[in-house]
C-alpha cells in the first residue's frame, strides 16, 4: 500500500458546477446558485427563489511519459453526472433561509499510463526474489520462484537471481472511478447580510487500477539455462470501494450588489476503503516452455483500512462592478495531517512518512464574469494554481488550470453554463522501486455543462 492512495482520496477534483469552473472555482465568496452546497453552504441563503439543477462533465486526460529515453502517450476519458439538486426557500418574516440536497460528483479518477524502455539498471523479479537474501519460510505465493525465475540455495538459505537488469520494460495502466457527494445543506441568515450555512456530506465511489506489464530479454543477454527467460508477464489489478463522510462550514457576509466576502470550513472526511487486489503472472523461455504451463500463476487478497483526510480551510471574496464580477480564493491544506487508520502495522507505520513527506500548501484561485444584459450572455474566465503538496517538488508539479466559459440566458429564470477548463503538470511514478521510474507531462481537458431553472 502506498501514500499515493491516501492522497487521491484527500485530493478534490475540479469541482461542482459549469459557472464556478469557467471562474476559476473562485467561488466561495460567490456561491449563490446550487452548487454553493459543496463550495459555501452559507451561499444558499443569497437565492431568492427554489432552484433545480443539473449538470454533465467530460474529462480527458493524456499522459506523456518518458521511460530511459523513451516518449510514449496514453490518452483517456470519462463522462459523468456531475450534479443533481433542488434548492428550497423557505418562507420566512425576515432574514433569508433554505436548504438544499443533491448528488455532485466531487472527484474523476480516469487516467492512465503507456510505458516502454530498456531498463539497465533493474528488474522487477529483484522485488520478489532479491539475489542473495534470505528467502522465507513459505514461497508458495512467490511469484519468481514460482515461475522458475529464481531458485534457493538450501545451504546458505538464500536466493539465487540472476536477472536482475538489463531488460526490456513495457507496461500500460487504465485508472478509473469516482468520489460522489450525496449532500445535504442548510443557510440562514443570523444578521442582515450575514448568512451562516452547512453541508453534510455521505460520500461514496470506487477506484480500479489495471496495469499490464511486460519484461523482456530483448538483448538476448539471459540465454543460458535455467534462466533463459523470454519474456515474464503480469497483469495486476486493485478494486477499491470507498465510502466516508464530512461537514462543510460556512460564512458569507454580504453587501447588496458591491461585495461579498465568504469562508469555508471542510472537516476531515472520514474514509472507509474496502480493496482486493490480484496479479496474474507468467513465465516465456527461448526453448519453447510457459510456466505455468496450463494458467498463469495468480494471487488475490483483500484487505480493509481507514483513511482520514486533512481539514481544508477556504477565504474567498468577490467584487461586483455594474456589470462584471471579479472573484478570489485562497485555500489552505496541511497534507501532513493525512493518516491511515484501522490499518495492519506496516500500512499503520506510513503515518510517520506523512510529516515529511507532505507539507502544507496554500491553493489560489482566480475568477471573472461580464454580463452582457442585452444578449444574456455571460462570459467568465478563471485560473487555477494548485501546489503540489510534496515536500521539495518544483514548481513544474504544481497543477495550472485555465478556464472559459459562459452563460446563455434560456428564459427570465432558466440558465444554461458551459465551461472548458485546461490543466497541466508534471508528476512521476516508480514502476516498482526508484530504479524504474517514468517521468509524466498530465494534460486535462474538462468540459462541463449546468442547466438551471429556478421557479
Amino acid at each position: 500500500m502506498n501514500k499515493r492512495r491516501a492522497l487521491r482520496l484527500s485530493t478534490p477534483g475540479t469541482g461542482v458546477g459549469a459557472r464556478a469552473l469557467g471562474m476559476g472555482n473562485a467561488y466561495t465568496g460567490v456561491a449563490n446558485d446550487f452548487s454553493a452546497i459543496y463550495w459555501n453552504p452559507a451561499g444558499l441563503a443569497q437565492l431568492p427563489y427554489n432552484e433545480f439543477s443539473v449538470g454533465l462533465s467530460y474529462l480527458n486526460t493524456r499522459n506523456n511519459s518518458l521511460f530511459f529515453g523513451t516518449e510514449r502517450a496514453y490518452t483517456n476519458s470519462a463522462t459523468n453526472l456531475n450534479s443533481l439538486g433542488l434548492v428550497h426557500k423557505v418562507p420566512t418574516v425576515r432574514g433569508n433561509l433554505a436548504v438544499a440536497f443533491g448528488y455532485n460528483r466531487q472527484s474523476n479518477f480516469t487516467g492512465g499510463l503507456s510505458f516502454a524502455g530498456f531498463n539497465p539498471n533493474s528488474s522487477i523479479l529483484q522485488t520478489y526474489a532479491r539475489d542473495g537474501a534470505a528467502y522465507p519460510d513459505d514461497i508458495s505465493d512467490n511469484i519468481a520462484y514460482q515461475l522458475y525465475l529464481a531458485d534457493i540455495d538450501t545451504a546458505r538459505g538464500t536466493f539465487v537471481s540472476p536477472i536482475a537488469n538489463r531488460v526490456t520494460q513495457v507496461a500500460k495502466v487504465i485508472e478509473s472511478g469516482g468520489l460522489n457527494n450525496w449532500s445535504i445543506a442548510g443557510a440562514v441568515d443570523v444578521a442582515k447580510e450575514f448568512s451562516v450555512g452547512v453541508t453534510l456530506t455521505y460520500l461514496s465511489g470506487m477506484y480500479r487500477y489495471d496495469r499490464n506489464y511486460e519484461e523482456q530479454d530483448l538483448q538476448g543477454i539471459y540465454n543460458a539455462y535455467p534462466y533463459d527467460f523470454e519474456k515474464f508477464t503480469l497483469d495486476e489489478y486493485i478494486e477499491s470501494d470507498i465510502s466516508g463522510v464530512n461537514a462543510k462550514f460556512g460564512l458569507l457576509y454580504r453587501v447588496p450588489e458591491r461585495f461579498r466576502l465568504g469562508i469555508g470550513i471542510k472537516t476531515p472526511t472520514a474514509f472507509t476503503v474496502k480493496e482486493s487486489f490480484g496479479s496474474f503472472a507468467r513465465a516465456y523461455f527461448d526453448n519453447g516452455d510457459v510456466r505455468p504451463s496450463d494458467s498463469p500463476f495468480e494471487s488475490t487478497a483483500k484487505t480493509e483500512y481507514d483513511v482520514r483526510t486533512p481539514w481544508v480551510f477556504t477565504v474567498g471574496a468577490s467584487l461586483i462592478v455594474q456589470d462584471l464580477v471579479l472573484s478570489g480564493d485562497v485555500e489552505y491544506t496541511d497534507w501532513t495531517q493525512m493518516e491511515f487508520a484501522n490499518a495492519n502495522a506496516d500500512v499503520m507505520a506510513q503515518n510517520r512518512d506523512f510529516k515529511t513527506i507532505f507539507r502544507p500548501t496554500a491553493n489560489f484561485r482566480g475568477g471573472i464574469e461580464y454580463d452582457i444584459r442585452q444578449l444574456g450572455v455571460r462570459l467568465r474566465g478563471g485560473y487555477i494554481y494548485n501546489k503540489s503538496p510534496y515536500e521539495g517538488d518544483p514548481s513544474g508539479y504544481d497543477q495550472k488550470y485555465i478556464t472559459g466559459g459562459l452563460g446563455i440566458l434560456l428564459g427570465g429564470t432558466t440558465m444554461l453554463d458551459l465551461t472548458y477548463a485546461r490543466g497541466s503538470w508534471d508528476t512521476f511514478r516508480y514502476n516498482y522501486n526508484s530504479t524504474s521510474r517514468t517521468d509524466e507531462q498530465i494534460t486535462t481537458n474538462t468540459i462541463m455543462m449546468t442547466f438551471s431553472h429556478r421557479f
